[in-house]
């Protein structure tokens, strides 16, 4: 279902609660904020001049950067907030609101897509992986972050979410929330970045994390096994980001061309 409850659900979740934590340094240095396999991933694949879809830009934190790289960027996300903020850290890029259960191109139109932390926040994230396919170019390339079954954040979502949700829905339960777990939070983000994180950035995260409509979980050989599907090759895989897994796939020229 194209217009589905939770999609709504989750744009207005992201429109309340972007996932920002972008501090005024990051803007000057967005290339220091960029988790290391997506830069290896824009260093090795990405030449100038491509034309590259960012699906689920969120608040602009990989199009800062991916500016920078003078590609063609076309930046995508379901939540307005977040796509004002991103236009605004990056007004070179071109920004498209829409869900990525049904992105408004045309097959093959990228020579490269990536999606990063997005599909598991969908209703069904083998559909929206397959748009992305949809739109990569024969022998184009494909980045996907997605996260990872076989991590202990599943089980936190999944065991010690729903009540956490639950409370959240009403104003007690947010005042309850604001002065136990989100202050907890934040004190461990804020030891991680060396006090570096703002409390508006950790509410984010804590709410990216905990509060997130819908988190999906997959494991390395469930994701394999899609890209095989759709005519593509795993040329990486990266795990090394904890929560979330990382796939580079090329787009055989031979298949769904």
């Amino acid at each position: 279902m194209l217009d589905s409850a939770l999609q709504s659900q989750t744009g207005r979740h992201y429109d309340d609660h972007p996932f920002d934590a972008i501090t005024p340094e990051d803007e000057r240095q967005p290339r220091n904020i960029q988790p290391k396999p997506f830069l290896e991933f824009c260093d090795q694949y990405l030449r100038r001049q491509m034309a590259v879809a960012e699906i689920g830009c969120g608040p602009g934190r990989g199009t800062m950067y991916l500016t920078t790289s003078e590609v063609d960027i076309t930046a995508i996300d379901i939540s307005a907030t977040s796509l004002g903020r991103a236009r605004k850290r990056a007004p070179n890029a071109h920004f498209v609101r829409a869900t990525t259960m049904a992105l408004p191109f045309c097959d093959r139109a990228f020579d490269a897509v990536i999606s990063d932390g997005v599909i598991h926040h969908t209703p069904d994230a083998r559909a929206a992986f397959s748009e992305a396919v949809r739109i990569t170019r024969a022998g184009g390339y494909l980045y996907l972050g997605i996260y990872n079954r076989r991590r202990l954040y599943y089980y936190l979502y999944t065991y010690a979410g729903p009540p956490i949700r639950w409370l959240e829905k009403s104003a007690a339960g947010r005042v309850a929330l604001s002065l136990t777990l989100v202050p907890l939070y934040y004190l461990v983000h804020l030891a991680k970045s060396r006090a570096r994180r703002t409390w508006a950035g950790a509410k984010n995260f804590f709410y990216d994390y905990i509060i997130t409509p819908q988190a999906a979980f997959f494991t390395r050989e469930e994701i394999a096994a899609w890209g095989d599907e759709l005519g593509l090759d795993l040329i990486r895989y990266d795990p090394s980001l904890g929560n979330v897994h990382v796939f580079m796939f090329r787009k055989a020229d031979s298949k769904l061309s």
